[in-house]
């Protein structure tokens, strides 16, 4: 009898650690290959996807009553966001309908970098889908700011039976980079931009400094961008010796029609023009002339929407006093919108555009005689040519070919 209650009660014991095993399950988390890249947008937006991770289940189902999400720069989150909220795909179809939200969505408040989430789902022994949205604020202060969400442990994943049920993953498992902005620009070379060094004469009138274009570039999904509207373009004058200012008349900023040739104040507008009387927007400091282009005729231009195309020129007149030499750069920096350089932003794929030296010379085209051009005579004032000094002489031959003309015909008369 001993025996058999000891068999009895060793099979029991058995049944039931084979039961509690048999309801033992594994939840893995990792992030999806569809959650999007980094990624900018807009302000203003709504039911934006910053995140999407997958949920596995081993072993069972595994049963969930609550979700933490953790986000990068919690203190400025609270401007960014207006709201984040979390879907679970129950029905394994890929796409997140209204009742499959977790809780309702909340809002950061600008201190903690979590946010819990309460409700009830089930993830089966196969894979689900869970989805992070925000909307974002309407504060331009958000602008440039980043953002990443994440599970950042397995206990942020609550479970109905955490005796039983696990979880597991690399954690954190995290999302990328949602970067507010406006808009995004890439500064590039114009088709038309000066590929060599070049001479001209001295007093040349608007003379190609540089030809560069904006892309406005288009948001990588699921990001949404607006748009660059202009403030300002400032340009640099790189100058062979600071008295090259001096040589400047003008330099102006003209719009495009995208055919590679310079053609100023006909088929390339004048949107500016500066000259030394516009203080504090054309200043020398050493050997660089800067001049800002702002101000009602650059603010009206009409916006470089997000996925368009804008060029511009730079033209340059020289006055005839003297030689100089110069070269035209534009930055991205100096390229500024309304929202501010982080709200509109410029890429680093490109810094600067160079337009490649120009050097004014007295004799134009060529410059052989070593770059000083033809100067003023020093006893004259005049502008030496090669034919200047024979000019007298020719005319004296002409005149007395005149005068032996007129003489010859007179002959036959005084013999008659």
């Amino acid at each position: 009898m001993a025996s058999k209650s000891i068999l009895a009660l060793f099979a029991l014991c058995a049944a039931l650690l084979a039961a509690s095993t048999l309801g033992a399950a594994t939840l893995n988390v990792t992030l999806s290959g569809a959650s999007p890249a980094n990624f900018e947008n807009r302000l203003s937006d709504t039911s934006v996807e910053v995140t999407r991770f997958v949920l596995t289940s081993t072993g069972a189902s595994v049963d969930c009553s609550a979700i933490t999400i953790t986000f990068t720069n919690p203190t400025t989150a609270d401007e960014a966001f207006t709201a984040v909220r979390v879907f679970y795909d129950a029905n394994g179809n890929s796409s997140f309908e209204a009742g499959e939200e977790i809780g309702v969505g909340q809002a950061p408040n600008g201190a903690a970098a979590t946010l819990a989430f309460t409700g009830n789902f089930t993830v089966p022994t196969s894979s689900r889908l869970m989805q992070v949205i925000v909307n974002t604020g309407a504060n331009v202060a958000s602008y440039g700011g980043a953002y990443r969400f994440s599970i950042a442990a397995a206990a942020d994943i609550t479970l109905v039976n955490p005796g039983t049920d696990s979880v597991t993953g690399a954690f954190p498992v995290q999302g990328n980079t949602l970067t507010i902005r406006n808009s995004v620009t890439n500064l590039l070379a114009g088709t038309g931009n000066p590929a060599s060094p070049r001479t001209v004469a001295r007093g040349s009138q608007n003379v190609a400094g540089a030809h560069f274009r904006l892309d406005c570039l288009a948001a990588a999904i699921p990001g949404e961008l607006v748009g660059l509207d202009l403030s300002s373009i400032t340009v640099n004058l790189n100058l062979g010796a600071p008295a090259d200012a001096n040589v400047i008349a003008s330099v102006s900023l003209f719009g495009d029609d995208f055919d590679a040739a310079f053609e100023p104040n006909t088929q390339d507008p004048l949107i500016q023009a500066r000259t030394s009387a516009d203080v504090a927007k054309w200043t020398v400091a050493g050997s660089t002339l800067t001049v800002i282009f702002d101000g009602a005729p650059v603010t009206a231009l009409t916006s470089i929407n997000s996925g368009t195309v804008r060029a511009f020129w730079i033209g340059i007149s020289f006055n005839s006093t003297a030689d100089a030499v110069v070269e035209v750069l534009v930055n991205r920096t100096g390229i500024l919108g309304a929202e501010g350089a982080s709200g509109d932003f410029m890429t680093t794929a490109i810094t600067s555009i160079s337009g490649n030296v120009i050097t004014v010379s007295g004799s134009g085209g060529g410059g052989g005689d070593g770059g000083q051009g033809n100067r003023p005579s020093e006893e004259g004032g005049c502008v030496a040519c090669p034919t200047g000094a024979s000019a007298p002489w020719m005319l004296l031959c002409m005149l007395a070919a005149g005068l032996w003309f007129v003489r010859k015909r007179k002959r036959p008369n005084s013999t008659t």
